[in-house]
């Protein structure tokens, strides 16, 4: 049965497991209830390190990563997040309106790119679309995988 987006997004999970980076306290905490208020589960890290401790011990649907991060940049976590899970979406955040590092993070695999301050409902498609997404291509490649068997 072929289906079309609309169909797609009105199924979305409701049950995603999001991973926030961010070093700033307050952004984290505002993302965090947020995002639990859109009904996922929320873990959250201050820093590149961080995230990759709970990348070992996790899966993660979708991860909103900050750009600016102490250490490791953002987009060069971007490149070793989806090493270790390349079916996670991955949703950049910065307060830089780049279209230059827009476009470098979308082409590394991001998702997509907001610009801070995200408006709620504006994060609220963007998660809803990114774990729609990431569900269809963990099906995909369990398709393919049991094919190849």
């Amino acid at each position: 049965m072929c289906t079309g987006w609309k169909h797609l997004i009105s199924q979305a999970p409701t049950d995603a497991a999001i991973l926030v980076v961010d070093d700033d306290l307050e952004i984290r905490r505002s993302l965090q209830r947020l995002i639990t208020h859109f009904g996922y589960t929320v873990r959250m890290a201050a820093s590149a390190e961080e995230a990759d401790n709970w990348l070992g011990v996790q899966r993660f649907d979708a991860c909103l990563l900050d750009i600016e991060l102490p250490k490791m940049k953002g987009v060069e976590f971007l490149r070793a997040a989806l090493r270790k899970d390349p079916e996670m979406a991955v949703i950049m955040m910065t307060g830089l309106d780049s279209p230059e590092l827009a476009v470098e993070c979308l082409d590394e695999g991001a998702r997509t790119y907001l610009v801070k301050p995200v408006e709620a409902d504006f994060l609220r498609l963007a998660l809803r679309d990114a774990v729609t997404l990431r569900r269809l291509m963990v099906e995909r490649n369990e398709l393919v995988r049991m094919q190849g068997a």
